[in-house]
């Protein structure tokens, strides 16, 4: 199963010592695409060490939890014990709703008005404290219960919880001025466009070639009568300055730029080579309020 694996980074700083993990926090990011965790130093208020595993031709969640089964048993780091553990997954199958709206025992009803639902998936939500929503989601069982047998007191939390939560924090004291934020993955992007405190628009989009990512992008601008020529873009995640997918977003807009990584944490060596829009989320999940 292991095959289906392909071991894209792994570097850590030399001052961690296993050892000294219950001073350390893990944040873990899982898709089906991948899996990805990085280590925070608490005494040293720095992140430390990342590593990410791409995964190929991994379409079920059964295949995923095989996976997982092998992959983090063998690895040194995921055995050690932690003072906090969070985990966010990536999931289509999800809905926002208000807070004075919001009612859990209803939270089945909610998601099922968007999506089809399938048999062991298990229902959670995440409130969203600056949103002022909840975050309703569906997670194959199979997968809550390895987590929780391998990250008994893990957090567990929607990807799209974390990139809300953290994007509206970064914006919050930024000007009146719709802007647009483009989370970019393997196959997925998630579309956010904020104004100052306020979530205007949110989508997550399936694409396969450059073009269907930019007539989204261009799709919702026009939705929202935002000017291409003047409204700022942010990108960040699995993107670069060079991919063909940058150029041809930047013929249709012109103010596009690549977030930067929050200066509330340090960050160790290990991380110089890394470009800074990749791993937003993964590395700010610990700010968040979820």
């Amino acid at each position: 199963m292991l095959q289906k694996v392909h071991l894209l980074e792994s570097t850590f700083d030399k001052a961690l010592i296993k050892e000294a993990s219950s001073k350390y926090r893990l944040s873990i990011q899982l898709s089906l695409d991948g899996f990805s965790f990085c280590v925070f130093d608490t005494a040293r208020n720095k992140y430390s060490g990342i590593e990410t595993h791409l995964f190929h031709e991994v379409t079920t969640p059964l295949v995923l939890n095989n996976i997982l089964n092998e992959l983090i048993p063998k690895n040194e780091w995921l055995k050690q014990k932690y003072n906090e553990t969070r985990i966010i997954i990536e999931s289509p199958k999800s809905t926002l709703i208000p807070l004075p709206l919001f009612i859990s025992e209803h939270s089945v009803d909610y998601l099922r008005f968007n999506h089809y639902l399938d048999f062991g998936d298990k229902i959670l939500y995440d409130r969203l404290p600056n949103l002022g929503a909840a975050n309703i989601f569906a997670i194959p069982e199979i997968i809550i219960q390895t987590c929780q047998r391998f990250f008994p007191d893990a957090r567990l939390h929607h990807f799209a919880s974390s990139l809300l939560e953290n994007l509206l924090i970064l914006n919050k004291n930024q000007d009146e001025d719709p802007v647009i934020f483009a989370s970019v993955r393997k196959s997925w992007f998630d579309l956010l466009v904020l104004k100052g405190r306020n979530l205007l628009f949110f989508n997550s989009f399936k694409y396969k070639a450059k073009e269907d990512f930019v007539y989204f992008l261009i799709y919702v601008m026009d939705q929202l009568n935002l000017n291409p020529e003047k409204t700022e873009l942010t990108l960040l995640g699995e993107i670069t300055k060079i991919s063909s997918l940058f150029e041809l977003t930047f013929k249709y807009v012109r103010n596009v730029s690549f977030i930067k990584r929050t200066q509330d944490y340090e960050y160790s060596y290990v991380f110089d080579e890394i470009p800074e829009h990749f791993y937003f989320n993964l590395l700010n999940l610990q700010q968040c309020e979820l």
